[in-house]
């Protein structure tokens, strides 16, 4: 036997009322839930193929070779100089495990500019700057070895340092999905951008050719429009608060002595 209280009773009719609702639609409203749902299952697969999926994976392929850079590394290591190396490699190894991480985890988008210009100019960059050590015509310079490796390895540091912060808004195109202030964002308004530059710079400062700096000059211009189109997609998304923001904190170098 199977008892039955008040709150049950009550329960059984909502749920009946609900089911004779349901059971009551048009055809037409049927198919327009069905046509909605169809749309946004869609829209999800598309950001979960191409907006995390495929750029995490693409990431992952440069966290392998940071970790065989990584090891290779440590096993060389014979003289205090070669600790910088190694420190540089491990900031690496975390950059890029956070490109992965937050590809895969990043919030929904609330304001964006897909622009096909915007796009282009987005990802030839941040490739302008991953491809510019590999080209051809560069020569050694041992009197810049050191400077290029503090450089690099600040770069990186800062960069990580902003990613840490900015966590799951990161994005390669200029996007809006909450505005992050705190930590190196108290300091500039691009923290992640500037310390790329630097790493991008310090890399092939005492090893790049003229094709190298071609690269990465292009890389600091496609850097310098893709702040100007984020600040643009934030203003619109957070008018009162990035305005407010913007006042405060410098947009490229780091003030340590803005108003919090």
């Amino acid at each position: 036997m199977v008892l039955i209280g008040p709150r049950q009773v009550n329960s059984l009719a909502k749920t009946t009322v609900t089911l004779f609702r349901v059971a009551n639609l048009s055809p037409g409203m049927v198919t327009g839930v069905a046509e909605h749902v169809q749309r946004r299952t869609g829209a999800y697969w598309r950001d979960l193929a191409f907006g995390r999926l495929a750029p995490a994976l693409f990431f992952s392929l440069f966290l392998a070779r940071q970790l065989i850079l990584l090891w290779g590394g440590i096993q060389g290591l014979r003289q205090p100089g070669d600790l910088l190396f190694v420190g540089q490699q491990l900031l690496a190894l975390a950059y890029f495990t956070l490109l992965v991480v937050l590809y895969a985890v990043r919030l929904p988008q609330r304001g964006t500019d897909h622009r096909l210009a915007v796009i282009v100019i987005a990802f030839s960059g941040t490739f302008a700057a991953i491809g510019a050590s590999f080209l051809p015509g560069g020569t050694r310079r041992p009197e810049l070895v050191v400077v290029a490796d503090i450089l690099a390895t600040a770069g990186l540091a800062y960069s990580v340092w902003g990613l840490a912060y900015l966590r799951r808004s990161f994005s390669i195109i200029p996007e809006a999905r909450r505005l992050v202030t705190g930590g190196p964002y108290s300091l500039s308004r691009h923290p992640v951008y500037l310390g790329e530059i630097a790493t991008a710079i310090g890399i092939n400062l005492a090893t790049g050719g003229w094709l190298s700096a071609l690269a990465i000059v292009y890389f600091v211009a496609c850097e310098l429009l893709r702040i100007r189109w984020e600040e643009r997609i934030l203003a619109q998304t957070f008018p009162n608060e990035y305005s407010d923001y913007a006042r405060r904190v410098p947009r490229y170098l780091p003030n340590p002595f803005s108003r919090h």
